[in-house]
């Protein structure tokens, strides 16, 4: 049936299309359709510092003449100065003789040792070499933590 020249609908076809609109009417995203909320900016009443910038000093190496961009990585020289843990390292095998299995580490608090394997290949220290003074290392570490603020 036709009136005023439109194709009439059914009273059902109303109702589906009238549910259709209004189920999904006016939401653009799957968030919306579900009731998530929209995330929104906080505002603190509370003031913000600004972070602390770290100055790092940049000393140079006594070994190689660089300057040491991570003074944390460094180790402080029987000298007085400051080196790169690679250039002790260095140091250390050159005036170190080392025999056949044996191997240099840091072992931690300024020292390395001298590691050799025994039969079963287990580690064992065999000398210990302290590079750094407790004095030193001790000042060092407190430096360190102190530019972390």
């Amino acid at each position: 049936m036709k009136k005023n020249g439109r194709k009439q609908r059914s009273s059902t076809e109303k109702g589906k299309q009238r549910r259709k609109k209004e189920a999904i009417s006016g939401f653009s995203t799957l968030n919306q359709v579900a009731g998530v909320l929209r995330p929104r900016q906080h505002h603190s009443s509370i003031p913000v510092d600004e972070p602390r910038r770290v100055i790092e000093p940049h000393p140079v190496c006594q070994y190689c003449g660089t300057a040491i961009d991570g003074i944390a990585s460094s180790l402080s020289t029987p000298e007085g100065g400051y080196a790169h843990f690679d250039c002790v390292l260095a140091h250390i095998r050159e005036s170190e003789r080392l025999g056949e299995g044996e191997s240099l580490s840091y072992i931690g608090s300024g020292a390395f040792g001298v590691i050799a394997r025994d039969d079963e290949g287990k580690p064992s220290i065999v000398r210990r070499i302290q590079y750094e003074s407790p004095e030193r290392y001790k000042g060092m570490k407190d430096y360190v933590e102190g530019l972390k603020g």
